[in-house]
């Protein structure tokens, strides 16, 4: 849902396969520089690109993944530290999930709320620079997480034009974050990339280190 338009894929996953089967583009009305500014108008224009996506598909969908920018958008890096739940015992995917919330516990005001938590290295009793820690032995572990949050009013009134169109959102993307999933390779985001996403009424930028996002604005 941007400024300028409003997209809507709807893609089928069969034997692993994602084709895409439905394709909308729709002039965007009621947004402005990513905010919904008119309900009503931005109902309209969700309802129409969903509508042509569906005819286009054959099927309706009840259940949506939304792009979110605006100028709202703001990321912090943070630190999580818990203790292994058996000692000396393999990491399971428990410790990893226990230490991603524990990097989540930051203050922030009660107008934000967080978007993503996307872990960026795990340090596993010292030893830092692990990409994936489940199986491994140990005592401490800890991680650094990317946090990217936004206005927890913004997210509302977005969440609020896809249930009047009736739809439920299943969650909420930062226009960064997929347009890095659609253009950026592995080995770019390992050797350190700063994406640009020129919008109709925004910017988003991205700027990945060792495989990971440490920075993010709009």
């Amino acid at each position: 849902v941007g400024s300028t338009k409003v997209s809507t894929i709807i893609a089928a996953v069969l034997d692993n396969k994602i084709s895409v089967i439905g394709v909308s583009r729709v002039p965007s009305t009621g947004i402005n520089k990513g905010n919904v500014v008119d309900i009503d108008d931005a109902v309209e224009a969700i309802s129409n690109s969903l509508e042509k996506a569906e005819r286009m598909a054959g099927v309706s969908v009840g259940a949506s993944f939304v792009t979110i920018g605006g100028s709202h958008i703001e990321t912090l890096n943070s630190h999580g530290v818990v203790a292994v739940s058996h000692s000396g015992a393999e990491i399971s995917p428990e410790d990893v999930v226990r230490v991603t919330e524990a990097a989540q516990a930051v203050s922030l005001p009660s107008s934000r709320e967080i978007i993503h938590v996307i872990p960026r290295d795990f340090i596993v009793d010292s030893q830092n620079g692990i990409r994936d820690p489940v199986g491994m032995s140990g005592i401490r572990l800890e991680v650094e997480t990317n946090i990217i949050h936004g206005s927890a009013t913004a997210i509302k009134n977005l969440t609020k034009c896809i249930q009047q169109v009736g739809g439920e959102v299943e969650d909420m993307v930062y226009t960064g974050i997929a347009s890095a999933e659609a253009v950026l390779t592995d080995t770019e985001k390992e050797l350190g990339t700063i994406l640009v996403d020129i919008g109709g009424g925004t910017s988003s930028i991205i700027a990945f280190h060792e495989g990971s996002p440490i920075y993010s604005a709009v």
